[in-house]
């Protein structure tokens, strides 16, 4: 899988995934003010946008925001390519570093109706932190990692 930042609004993928974003399924969860937010990812210090792709497909989308050492995270993965692991694939590559950010620990926030996220994430080492409304809020502690 291969993750390329989105870094103007004539980005050539913006139209689908506008169209994606769209989606019951995924506006669901998942809202977003078209006429600026793809101004707002790609012109906003430490908040990034990147396509995923795997084998020359476009396959999902995440928004990263980096506030101090907290990454906060949405994943999107396109509803025809959900249930293959991809969303696994892409919490494994984030929590390993795959990405050029900085961090100590991932925040998300999971509508309570999202069963499948929240199954996703809890398998990913996330744990419930509070709970505002109807969003519960979890988050990952990265290892430290010791240098002798």
């Amino acid at each position: 899988m291969t993750y390329e930042r989105i870094t103007s609004e004539r980005d050539k993928d913006i139209p689908y995934l506008n169209t994606i974003l769209e989606m019951p399924q995924i506006s669901r969860y998942i809202s977003v003010d078209k006429e600026n937010f793809w101004r707002y990812v790609t012109e906003t210090e430490n908040v990034f946008y990147y396509k995923v792709v795997d084998e020359g497909a476009l396959v999902g989308a995440i928004q990263l925001e980096l506030a101090g050492e907290v990454l906060y995270m949405d994943i999107m993965v396109i509803p025809e390519f959900q249930r293959r692991g991809i969303g696994t694939a892409i919490i494994r590559d984030i929590q390993n570093g795959v990405l050029p950010l900085s961090f100590a620990r991932i925040e998300i926030s999971i509508d309570e109706s999202n069963i499948a996220s929240i199954r996703l994430f809890e398998k990913m080492g996330f744990r419930l932190t509070s709970r505002d409304d109807e969003l519960l809020l979890y988050a990952y502690t990265r290892r430290p990692v010791w240098k002798n």
